[in-house]
């Protein structure tokens, strides 16, 4: 797969492996080891963030992947919006953005029509009132929904991807609120050799995705504190 090899070419200049920066465990060697990289680390991203400003709050690995694997081409799709929005819609023909908070949507509202950015879809889906789930939806991918953490008043939310035609999206990114639901969701609307990226991935309540895309080819990046892990359809 072209893009997975490409992206795991990019992640070998600039990943930082998970055994030397541990996150905090007592005062074992790993975590010893990440004190002494936290400082670098901390200044690599400052500097990602300046060399790309705007950028998003993933991994300076996923930056980089992101930088050099997305073109005007590709159709993209985010849940959580802000700095990210103005970055990928630079480098996507088309970008659809789903935000839930109406205060911090209005507030890139205005950075979007201040950056003349035209070729974006940004939607507010602000979450509902509490509802039974759809266990069956859960049951097809053999998840336990009593493991999870539904947030069932995001429901709207997390279907939205639904509207889209399956194989849709060249790149989706899963940054948002109900993210095992978004991403579970957002599956089917991936193009082969598409990305789905999920950031905050070291969370042990999302470990059902990674169950479920466990035979997708698999980019891991980390900036020290959090992972952001990037999955390439098969």
């Amino acid at each position: 797969m072209k893009n997975y090899l490409e992206a795991s070419n990019i992640n070998k200049s600039f990943y930082v492996k998970k055994n030397l920066v541990a996150t905090p465990s007592c005062f074992s060697l790993p975590y010893l080891k990440y004190r002494l990289l936290r400082p670098f680390l901390k200044l690599y991203t400052k500097f990602l963030l300046r060399k790309y400003n705007p950028a998003p709050w993933t991994s300076p690995a996923s930056v980089n992947i992101f930088d050099q694997l997305l073109t005007k081409d590709m159709t993209g799709l985010e849940y959580g919006s802000g700095r990210s929005t103005l970055f990928f819609a630079e480098r996507l023909g088309k970008l659809t953005s789903i935000e839930h908070h109406e205060g911090w949507y209005n507030q890139v509202v205005d950075l979007l029509k201040k950056h003349n950015i035209n070729n974006t879809e940004y939607k507010l889906v602000k979450p509902g009132e509490l509802c039974n789930q759809d266990w069956p939806f859960y049951e097809k991918f053999n998840i336990t929904p009593k493991g999870l953490h539904v947030k069932s008043r995001y429901k709207e939310y997390f279907e939205i991807v639904n509207a889209y035609p399956d194989e849709y999206f060249d790149f989706v990114l899963i940054d948002g609120r109900a993210r095992t639901e978004c991403a579970l969701n957002a599956i089917p609307k991936v193009k082969k050799q598409g990305m789905l990226v999920l950031d905050n991935s070291e969370r042990s309540r999302y470990k059902p995705i990674f169950n479920v895309l466990k035979d997708w080819p698999v980019v891991k990046t980390t900036n020290g504190l959090t992972d952001t892990t990037i999955w390439f359809k098969p």
